[in-house]
């Protein structure tokens, strides 16, 4: 073998090492992202932790390595948009719950459901969770820090063309801040009830993350910010007129770990006054 073939062979290793390297980055670590909102509403800020579409992945045993990373921001709240488990996936439904119990022993732990881990045993077993609060189109009003919060959730993955809010809720109280979570962030469906902020989950930031293109892929369509028709909230925080909607591309790597330039994510938000 010749000394030229040879320096060819070690490059092509090279880059295979570094592409699988990158890729394992990509896929299997994860990152913290921060937001700020402000509200007139809130007097002392609050911190919440927004996390979403785990698709059973784990990251260090028990997935110690979210709880622990979560534990360091020391939120007030902790959220959590839908698919901790992936479909079919039943037996998985107790390391779930277990899971969510070790986040609700940082801070309470209000949850929604998504398209994958819509089990009525998972349900269940929420309902008798420490600490973990299941919203499946029910409303808490909370206390935090001083600030009075009214958090709403729904487990819709599908709308129809009558879908409407004001069929399930009553109407918001504006003196108080107004939070939706919802796994889909379907803008069209929520914007006209009034929340002040939705936090959800699902598009897995389109999982492909394009310079200038943005997500790769959402609600059907590729390529969604040359050819989707509504409006494209694939990742990140979108202000509306009167609402503000966050979207977290989640954990998980359903259904296939092939993310690029979109790391996994834990979100930290900060609401503040304005």
């Amino acid at each position: 073998m010749t000394s030229k073939v040879k320096k060819h062979i070690i490059l092509l290793l090279s880059v295979a090492v570094a592409l699988s390297a990158l890729w394992y980055y990509g896929n299997f670590t994860f990152t913290v992202t921060y937001e700020t909102i402000r509200s007139e509403k809130i007097e002392d800020e609050i911190k919440i932790a927004l996390i979403s579409d785990l698709h059973s992945y784990e990251f260090g045993k028990d997935n110690l390595k979210i709880i622990e990373e979560t534990r360091k921001l020391s939120p007030d709240l902790i959220f959590f948009v839908g698919d901790v488990y992936s479909r079919g996936q039943t037996q998985k439904i107790g390391q779930a719950v277990d899971f969510l119990e070790g986040l609700g022993e940082i801070a309470d732990v209000y949850v929604v459901t998504g398209d994958h881990d819509t089990d009525d045993l998972y349900k269940k077993e929420l309902m008798t969770a420490e600490r973990v609060t299941l919203l499946n189109y029910t409303k808490r009003d909370i206390t935090v820090n001083g600030n009075e919060l009214s958090l709403y959730g729904i487990d819709n993955v599908y709308f129809s063309s009558s879908f409407d809010l004001g069929n399930e809720f009553d109407a918001l109280s504006e003196s108080r801040l107004n939070i939706l979570l919802s796994h889909i962030p379907s803008i069209e469906h929520y914007g006209d009830f009034g929340f002040d902020l939705i936090f959800c989950g699902d598009t897995h930031g389109g999982m492909v993350r394009l310079p200038f293109l943005n997500g790769l892929y959402f609600d059907g369509y590729l390529l969604p910010k040359l050819t989707y028709k509504g409006i494209l909230t694939d990742k990140g925080l979108f202000n509306f007129e009167n609402t503000s909607l966050y979207v977290t591309s989640g954990l998980g790597n359903y259904p296939l770990p092939l993310r690029f330039n979109n790391r996994p994510e834990i979100c930290l938000i900060t609401i503040k006054g304005e």
